[in-house]
């Protein structure tokens, strides 16, 4: 229940730091667009606030990404320990070994009612709802960050290719308002805080989508995992509806029609897990946890299945 809470209300922060840093890109966007719009270079005051804004923004973006990395990694982690316990369901427990020594019948009665329990589903079908959480979160915050990005970078691209309207205007009538070096002083810095905040938009972007490869190849597995302990426990996965799951709707029903296979999981997880570790190191995700130790991705699915060779 701890780790229920915990994860519901990290879920919450994030989401809270995401939505204000969202609000926070509004007067760069503003600024940004009227400049595209009248061909007329801020004020330096202006541009030199945003500059600053955005380098103090960097450290709180990089923490929040981490963290959202921790929740993917910690996910991947509890499928990982799921499928090990799969794998080894044929394997006694201490109390089993120990009512075998008295009873091989008791012993067998037990381990039969532990393979047909509820709770092995239970807990994959919470690691879901993580999963769904997750995938709402990293979704939203990339489809507003695309649409952000591509308003911003049609007005970049305005703002460069009207360039010479704008020296123009720097120049005056007669040419004489500014000149030289005084016009590159005035239009460089400016263009530059502009393409900062457009490359950060995409960075941003890229990020999203390194979060959301791993979710879902992940999430695959889980589904998959799903599949074979209900088959294992005789249990069906009528709970399994798309509509319990909206963020991951497509998986499930792909998952439903039986459609969801092993074929290129291996190769995908690989890459997914690759390009996550590479922009994610673990001491970087564990520290934005608060942990003292880092967390341990897992490489190799646990079951017999679909271990990667």
């Amino acid at each position: 229940m701890a780790v229920l809470k915990n994860f519901d209300s990290e879920i919450e922060r994030i989401g809270g730091v995401l939505a204000a840093m969202r609000d926070a890109l509004g007067p760069a966007c503003i600024l940004l667009a009227e400049t595209a719009r009248g061909l007329i270079l801020p004020d330096e005051e202006d541009l030199a606030a945003e500059a600053e804004r955005l380098a103090a923004e960097m450290p709180e973006r990089q923490a929040i990404e981490a963290a959202m990395a921790r929740l993917v990694a910690d996910l991947a982690t509890e499928i990982d320990v799921s499928a090990r316990e799969f794998d080894n369901r044929d394997l006694p427990t201490r109390l089993e070994t120990l009512i075998g020594y008295m009873s091989r019948a008791a012993k067998y009665r037990r381990q039969q009612a532990r393979w047909r329990s509820p709770a092995p589903l239970n807990r994959l079908a919470e690691l879901l709802r993580r999963a769904d959480r997750l995938a709402g979160l990293v979704k939203s915050e990339r489809n507003f960050l695309i649409g952000q990005r591509r308003d911003s970078e049609g007005d970049l691209v305005t703002l460069i290719d009207h360039r010479p309207e704008i020296i123009d205007k720097l120049r005056g009538d007669d040419g004489t308002a500014m000149t030289g070096l005084d016009i590159i002083g005035r239009t460089e810095p400016a263009i530059k805080v502009f393409q900062d905040f457009v490359a950060g938009l995409n960075a941003r972007v890229g990020t999203c989508n390194i979060l959301l490869h791993k979710l879902i190849t992940d999430t695959e597995n889980l589904l998959i995992l799903y599949r074979m302990v209900a088959d294992a426990s005789r249990q069906g996965d009528a709970g399994l509806k798309p509509e319990l799951f909206p963020h991951l709707a497509p998986e499930i029903e792909r998952f439903s029609n039986g459609m969801l296979t092993l074929h290129g999981l291996d190769r995908r997880r690989y890459r997914a897990d690759q390009a996550f570790a590479e922009r994610f190191p673990a001491r970087e995700t564990a520290d934005a946890g608060g942990g003292a130790g880092g967390f341990r991705l897992p490489t190799i699915f646990g079951f017999k299945l679909i271990r990667s060779r």
